[in-house]
């Protein structure tokens, strides 16, 4: 496993639906006029900031009333997971001691001084690859075990609505989870705690949805990465292949950054290329990438 290191550049702006879901939140509750909600979206896109934000520097809101609204995303139940995930493919969690699993950690402790604690980063990023066998869930899994193993508040989001794998590798029930966030619909939404590791929380696909990317599209995804970035450290999130669809485009936007996997022997370049340019199209920041050995996805 290879460390590509960090390429494409810094958004110019977050995705507009970022900015203003959390503001319908705030006026519909009573808590904004619609002429402050229109002010604080144009100063949350002069200086690049979430909706929230903006809106609590202008003193229209308390940064309370942000995080009240905020919480309101994650109204669903958290779910105890199976006693043991057992998977071989969760090396970093089951054979720690490999190779592969210290690559895993050196990845992590790149990414942390590239992205999550930088002062350009987030705490959100989404795992994405040309190919359905790169070996991107993977990745996603056993990045964010790693993170885990720390300490650090993770959140493992599959957000792959054509061939979602997390709820596999941990064993997980797939009734309830994304789709039922997207959807609104409190009783098929539901995070699953990971017993052996106490920072770690997973919310898998649920059930899968006839149009991914319309229920992808809605402001609903951008809400719920904000939300969840308030609650945790971390935020990995699992996308389906470039060669799919655009979907893996939309979740991008919402986490603002990406990690590109590839497998030896496998990826092309130009494929790479391709999704390293729609990337910066977009305004999301590819912060580095990981090429895998073939065989190991």
């Amino acid at each position: 496993m290879e460390d590509f290191g960090s390429v494409g550049e810094r958004p110019s702006a977050l995705p507009m639906a970022q900015r203003t879901r959390i503001g319908e939140l705030l006026v519909s509750h009573g808590l904004m006029t619609l002429e402050q909600a229109g002010r604080a979206a144009q100063h949350s896109v002069e200086n690049n900031i979430r909706f929230g934000e903006a809106a609590v520097a202008l003193g229209f809101v308390s940064q309370a009333d942000v995080e009240t609204m905020l919480q309101m995303q994650l109204a669903a139940p958290t779910i105890s997971a199976p006693a043991k995930v057992g998977a071989p493919e969760l090396f970093a969690l089951n054979a720690p001691e490999t190779e592969k699993a210290e690559d895993m950690r050196a990845l992590r402790n790149s990414l942390t001084l590239r992205w999550f604690q930088h002062p350009e980063g987030a705490r959100t990023l989404a795992v994405i690859s040309p190919g359905r066998s790169d070996g991107r869930s993977l990745v996603a899994a056993n990045l964010a075990v790693s993170f885990a193993q720390v300490g650090v508040r993770t959140l493992l989001i599959d957000a792959d609505m054509r061939n979602p794998r997390q709820h596999e590798l941990f064993g997980l029930d797939n009734r309830s989870g994304l789709s039922g966030y997207l959807n609104a619909r409190g009783e098929d939404a539901a995070h699953y705690y990971i017993p052996e590791l106490e920072t770690l929380t997973v919310i898998p696909v649920g059930k899968l949805p006839p149009s991914p990317q319309e229920l992808l599209l809605r402001p609903t995804l951008a809400s719920l990465i904000e939300a969840v970035s308030l609650n945790f450290e971390v935020v990995v999130v699992d996308t389906p292949a470039a060669s799919i669809g655009s979907d893996y485009q939309i979740v991008a936007s919402a986490t603002r950054g990406a990690l590109l996997v590839g497998q030896k022997g496998a990826t092309r370049t130009r494929d790479a290329r391709r999704m390293l340019d729609t990337c910066r199209d977009v305004g999301v920041k590819v912060v580095g990438g990981v090429l895998l050995e073939a065989g190991s996805a």
